[in-house]
């Protein structure tokens, strides 16, 4: 089995943790599964508040996912936690697909009564409650705030010193535990691998759903899923755009 990951970053930004992807994501990979990490060649920091530059970011992931599929890739996740390209993705994907944010909210609903989010960045932390809705999870949800005073920086020291991402982590697990938190999913690519790194796996006796590696896990069962001819749904919000239109579109755009 081939799964491609896809990354919202510039992976030659932060080249620790991009190492840190590529060889934690194929270590909880079973025997046998081929997992292939990719960056985008363009971001910028305004992605995560300005919906003009998430469109403009957007438009890579979707094409590295055609690319996927010509290639023969079995597979295709996103770990983001903004689920880029979420509707797009859904209309043009012949292959089993998945996100972060999705994936994660609904295996946290498996394995817990109830989920929070776990962010270091007020505004991203928002825009993902967006997708808590987006997916119909409100009754299965726990707001907190997001743990603050940490610059991006900082945050990347944490694959040194996982105290930069704890210390602040932990005063937003213990408010959790007064509101009756069973479990949090971690909203932040960078934070999900400085935790796999350093094996935390609960704050404040909360269960920690490593998003990354439970994204893995997730791509490879929707792909077993396929082989016994249960597939995703191409109905409703997800109906397939049929290749005539895909192709005319693109070339109507230059990209064909």
């Amino acid at each position: 089995m081939k799964i491609w990951y896809q990354s919202a970053a510039v992976m030659g930004n932060n080249p620790e943790y991009y190492e840190m992807l590529k060889s934690y994501l194929q270590k909880v990979a079973r025997p046998g599964t081929e997992v292939s990490v990719h960056g985008v060649e363009r971001s910028s920091p305004v992605h995560v508040t300005s919906r003009y530059e998430e469109l403009l970011h957007n438009y890579q992931v979707v094409e590295n996912l055609l690319q996927a599929q010509r290639e023969g890739y079995d597979g295709f996740c996103v770990g983001c936690a903004l689920d880029v390209g979420f509707y797009a993705m859904r209309e043009v994907a012949e292959i089993p697909y998945c996100t972060l944010s999705e994936a994660s909210m609904l295996l946290a609903c498996l394995l817990s009564p109830n989920f929070s989010l776990l962010c270091h960045h007020k505004p991203l932390l928002l825009r993902v409650i967006e997708f808590v809705k987006r997916y119909g999870l409100q009754d299965r949800f726990i707001e907190c705030d997001s743990f603050s005073g940490v610059s991006h920086a900082e945050l990347c020291r944490g694959f040194d010193d996982p105290e930069f991402v704890l210390k602040p982590a932990r005063e937003v697990a213990k408010d959790a535990v007064k509101k009756g938190v069973c479990m949090f999913v971690v909203a932040e690519g960078i934070i999900n691998m400085i935790f796999a790194k350093h094996n935390v796996t609960h704050l404040e006796g909360i269960p920690v759903l490593q998003g990354g590696g439970a994204l893995i896990k997730m791509t490879e069962l929707l792909v077993d899923l396929k082989k016994m001819g249960i597939e995703q749904s191409g109905l409703g919000l997800y109906t397939p755009l049929p290749k005539k239109d895909l192709d005319y579109i693109r070339k109507l755009y230059g990209l064909l």
